[in-house]
């Protein structure tokens, strides 16, 4: 059990000044030497960062100002993924081999202020890609497989404890990407939503009955050791978005956001502007999606249909809720979308 202690302890982040491109506000953190790859967004509309160095930070005021918190271990913990199943409640998530100790979760009940490890994996290969809840008491944790299969967590207790749970098979080779903490999304009711990479297509497991039997779908995106499919959101019951491309060639020729009405077949949406890799993708109300990578955020008015690149800012994460997305990257960037 770890805690971290002192009210004393915020660290004030600087701002600094940014002209707002295409919708978002960029800030930058107090350290440009941390790089954000996980947003949420609380019930109660508080925006929450993570990333490398063991960095987490808040803001309750709609981006204006951030408040870096202290976490356990110091800079020992990469922060791939943060999750609010309610407004005093925080799952921070570690990703890094297991085998080293760095496979864990972290749990805070006072907005930050503590914490306490929840959960630790130290079973080899095993290494976690996303955290996500569904409601205040249930979440899931994917892993990279193991034994030919993904590695899944739940919880049902709000993340006070968790439990292996059987994963779909994948094929040699097959892996989830840690870049956004979407690699699995969670739909409507039971629904849940694997993309993968690794593989000569993108992938796609989805399941309808909360991960009891599971169904295998290609989407139409390039894949290899270092492409694929980073990330998705679902949309409503059968229907997702899932984004992607390739780490090692960001600008790589070729789609990268694909749709699907009904769970099975992949369509690629029109598209205005560069092709390149994208990362995760948000909704920020009925009719507006925003999907964000390294080289620009693109943007769909009409539910997914038709999508157009409005700008190069650079972003791996975004997550959205009560009218507001914010987005995280690279050099301790943070981006807060404001129509």
């Amino acid at each position: 059990m770890m805690r971290s202690w002192g009210l004393g302890a915020l660290i004030a982040l600087a701002l600094a000044p940014s002209a707002r491109s295409a919708g978002w506000h960029v800030s930058t953190l107090d350290r440009t030497d941390v790089t954000l790859r996980a947003a949420a967004v609380s019930p109660d509309g508080a925006l929450h960062v993570s990333g490398s160095k063991g960095t987490y930070a808040v803001s309750r005021d709609g981006g204006v100002s951030w408040r870096r918190l202290p976490t356990p271990g110091g800079e020992t913990y990469d922060f791939r993924g943060v999750a609010t199943p309610d407004a005093r409640t925080q799952v921070l998530m570690s990703a890094g081999e297991a085998a080293k100790g760095l496979a864990r979760l972290f749990r805070s009940t006072d907005g930050g202020r503590t914490w306490i490890a929840v959960h630790e994996v130290v079973e080899p290969g095993a290494f976690f890609d996303t955290v996500v809840f569904r409601n205040r008491r249930e979440g899931y944790v994917l892993g990279d497989p193991v034994d030919g299969r993904w590695f899944l967590l739940r919880t049902r207790d709000g993340g006070r404890k968790w439990v292996r749970i059987p994963g779909p098979p994948v094929e040699p080779g097959e892996a989830a990407f840690a870049a956004s903490n979407s690699a699995l999304f969670l739909g409507a009711r039971a629904e849940l939503w694997i993309s993968s990479g690794g593989l000569a297509k993108g992938r796609v497991h989805h399941s309808t009955d909360g991960g009891r039997t599971w169904r295998v779908s290609e989407a139409p995106l390039t894949a290899s050791g270092t492409a694929g499919l980073f990330g998705g959101h679902a949309l409503g019951p059968g229907r997702a978005v899932v984004v992607g491309g390739d780490y090692k060639d960001e600008l790589r020729p070729g789609p990268g956001i694909a749709v699907t009405a009904d769970g099975a077949g992949w369509s690629l949406p029109p598209h205005a502007g560069t092709p390149r890799l994208m990362e995760g993708v948000g909704r920020l109300d009925a009719r507006t999606l925003i999907a964000v990578g390294p080289r620009g955020t693109s943007v769909s008015e009409d539910a997914g249909r038709t999508w157009r690149q409005v700008d190069d800012e650079a972003f791996h994460a975004i997550a959205c809720g009560q009218g507001t997305c914010v987005a995280a990257g690279g050099k301790g960037r943070v981006g807060v979308w404001r129509p």
